[in-house]
């Protein structure tokens, strides 16, 4: 007799009461990804939406790297706009213009002298960040984990790929989607591969174990699948004009590797491209998706460079997965549905349920 293993329940999908309580114990609670640290110039921020909670990263003239709060002191005013980016080098509140230096510190009070405000008093309200060799992590805990532990944790298939020293590639191009998608099933799509004949033919193509709805090759123990003859690239034919990645041996050109960063994010390793997709949740049947192509620093400042083959297929594939996610989302919401099944080929969405209970703290 064949045993399955259950789906996550429609609640899990749709509720908004689930999904404040993912914020709670998840998003807000450990680290999360939330950008590459070569997108912000020094001078420079920008706003992101943390599942509900702005935060304002921020790089000072000498390069370091800050997240606040973005929040005025004062009065409580947003200070910057969601997914925008400026090179003010400062930051001023748009109601009673009260300004604050990149590092957070309080500058400028209009109308009100050091006996009235002490400015030393009213910082913005700092976040937690790490850098880790280009990442962006933030922790909206006012006790965040260990980072290390964390990482060991919830990072732990990034880790293994540290040797392809991911901090000496820079972004080549950014894109930007939405899915009307819970972010779950977004990630249950990643870890398995039944529906790749059907949805992905031209991955397929390229990726030919992909055929057997295995993730992985089982013949090879490193976690890597083989691109078709000696391929080295997410392009149509597997091939790309593009110059390997510093850091590969030669077998390394010729594989792709995937790995997940507990909760929210993809780092996928080719021979000529590291692509990065985050998720940012909005609620239980939404997703905001920003991917970040990387390529050697040497690559992007070719006069020639252009990724454009690499990022067409990639955000073709990406684009059939967001559709039959979006089917997913409307389905689980039916009230008939209380959970599907997983089979022995869904393995990794199994390790991965059970990790998102344990986080749940949930049976």
């Amino acid at each position: 007799m064949v045993t399955f293993h259950p789906t996550l329940s429609s609640a899990d999908y749709c509720s908004d009461a689930v999904f404040d309580a993912e914020r709670t114990r998840l998003f807000h609670h450990g680290w999360m990804l939330i950008d590459r640290a070569d997108s912000l110039q020094p001078g420079n921020r920008k706003a992101i939406d943390v599942v509900g909670e702005s935060v304002l990263l921020t790089r000072t003239l000498d390069g370091r790297l800050f997240a606040h709060a973005n929040v005025c002191r004062h009065r409580g005013a947003r200070l910057c706009d969601e997914q925008s980016s400026s090179t003010q080098g400062s930051i001023m509140c748009p109601y009673h213009a009260w300004t604050y230096a990149l590092d957070g510190s309080l500058i400028a009070t209009p109308h009100l002298d050091n006996e009235q405000v002490d400015k030393s008093q009213l910082s913005l309200w700092s976040i937690a960040l790490r850098e880790w060799q280009g990442f962006v992590f933030v922790s909206l805990n006012a006790n965040p984990p260990d980072f290390d532990e964390w990482m060991a944790a919830d990072a732990s298939e990034l880790l293994a790929l540290q040797r392809f020293q991911f901090g000496d590639l820079v972004i080549g191009r950014t894109t930007h989607s939405t899915a009307s998608a819970n972010w779950k099933i977004l990630v249950e799509n990643y870890q398995e591969c039944l529906h790749c004949t059907r949805v992905h033919p031209e991955l397929v193509q390229i990726i030919p174990s992909y055929r057997s709805g295995w993730v992985l090759d089982h013949d090879r123990p490193d976690g890597s699948v083989t691109l078709r003859d000696q391929g080295t690239s997410f392009t149509a034919d597997g091939t790309s004009a593009l110059p390997i990645l510093p850091h590969m041996i030669d077998d390394d050109a010729h594989c792709y590797r995937g790995s997940t960063v507990y909760p929210n994010a993809f780092v996928d390793v080719t021979g000529t491209c590291v692509i990065v997709t985050i998720m940012f949740p909005n609620g239980p049947n939404t997703t905001t998706i920003v991917t970040h192509y990387l390529f050697a620093s040497s690559t992007v400042q070719d006069d020639n460079f252009d990724p454009s083959e690499v990022v067409d297929f990639s955000e073709m594939v990406a684009g059939q997965d967001i559709r039959v996610c979006e089917i997913v989302q409307r389905g689980v919401a039916s009230k008939y549905f209380t959970n599907g099944i997983l089979t022995p080929k869904d393995d990794l969405v199994i390790n991965y349920t059970q990790h998102y209970l344990d986080a749940m703290q949930r049976p």
